[in-house]
């Protein structure tokens, strides 16, 4: 797709940025050179991945979960590979660990700032022995989430249903998971059209973190056909469909991954249901207005991307806009979504490397 031509223009003059300066933190590098890697520009990924595991371990554990990752999708086999794996893993999962223990003592189960995205991260870290040990902890870290009054993904209780989902639980087999999502469902039903303008679905009514893209996504690609019909059939789907005509037609819409339209862009890769609902012609609209915004980028934005920390830069900055758009065009896995608590929208799981 053409329009991702703008989030490689965007990529040549972060390089560029880069090279000037001489020298970026670890997480800068290290996001650069996720976004490389989803562009298909494999030798630069190689190239930006060595310099982001030269920095040391970090405070972030996204960053040292990316670096690990990155590692493993962007360095080939040789001298020192094998080494460099274990090492950044070791730090991701020591990093990892102390976070965790940190939300838990909190009761903060948040899947953005909390034990829930945490524990995805360790999930994916984990061997078959550590899973065995994590799941009964993470299972009550989705129990948690699904006390929560909100629905949504990222503060709410579908962030439990995509927990439950990551570790395995189906909707119709298991009694938990299936309870969950029956009430997701029912309260949906219930909603009505006003609730677009009062916040309860987040930034103009139709968002990832509360909407209705970031619970199909938390219900993902092996969505039951009954309960896709009852979303399809919601009084305040149509609604919110066309208010997302209104956002492509309002040059003063948000466009970033939590509140706006690079987060709508996305789940239509995570989650089937919401690209059902969107059709090809919005799809094809969100890439243009994400490629425009792109191309008016200033060089002063541009610039801050290598002081951002990760998570501010992925879900309200312009990478997280970039990242969307890459994935327009990019057929492997969005695996690089567990550093927002997104799933990969696959069959096998939430995250690229469950199996």
């Amino acid at each position: 797709m053409a329009e991702a031509d703008a989030a490689r223009r965007l990529l040549r003059r972060l390089v560029a940025e880069l090279r000037q300066r001489g020298h970026a933190s670890p997480e800068a590098v290290a996001a650069l050179a996720l976004l490389a890697s989803r562009l298909g520009q494999q030798p630069l990924a190689a190239s930006l991945t060595e310099l982001a595991v030269r920095g040391g371990q970090v405070p972030d554990f996204r960053v040292n979960w990316l670096r690990h990752r990155l590692v493993g999708e962007c360095l080939s086999a040789g001298p020192g590979q094998a080494e460099r794996s274990v090492r950044t893993r070791a730090e991701a999962v020591e990093a990892g660990d102390a976070f965790y223990r940190h939300y838990l003592d909190d009761g903060d189960v948040d899947l953005i700032n909390g034990a829930g995205g945490v524990g995805m991260m360790l999930w994916d870290l984990a061997d078959e022995a550590a899973r065995a040990r994590l799941a009964r902890s993470l299972i009550q870290v989705a129990l948690s989430s699904m006390e929560q009054k909100s629905h949504g993904l990222y503060h709410g209780r579908g962030g439990g249903i995509l927990l439950l989902r990551m570790l395995g639980r189906r909707y119709g087999q298991d009694r938990r998971m299936t309870a969950a999502v029956d009430a997701l469902v029912r309260h949906l039903e219930q909603l009505t059209p006003a609730v677009l303008d009062r916040g309860w679905l987040g930034v103009g009514g139709v968002t990832m973190c509360y909407g209705q893209p970031g619970m199909l996504t938390a219900l993902g690609p092996e969505v039951d056909p009954e309960v896709l019909t009852g979303f399809i059939n919601a009084s305040i789907t149509g609604p919110a469909v066309q208010r997302l005509d209104e956002l492509l037609a309002d040059p003063g819409s948000d466009v970033t991954l939590c509140h706006g339209l690079a987060g709508l862009s996305l789940a239509t890769r995570l989650a089937p249901g919401w690209r059902e609902l969107v059709g090809p012609d919005r799809r094809a609209r969100l890439a243009a207005r994400l490629a425009r915004h792109l191309n008016q980028t200033d060089d002063q934005t541009v610039t801050a991307v290598l002081d951002t920390p990760l998570k501010v830069s992925l879900i309200e900055g312009t990478l997280g806009v970039a990242l969307a758009l890459a994935e327009t065009e990019t057929t492997s896995r969005p695996w690089w979504g567990v550093c927002v608590s997104l799933g990969d929208g696959s069959a096998s799981g939430t995250i690229g490397s469950i199996r």
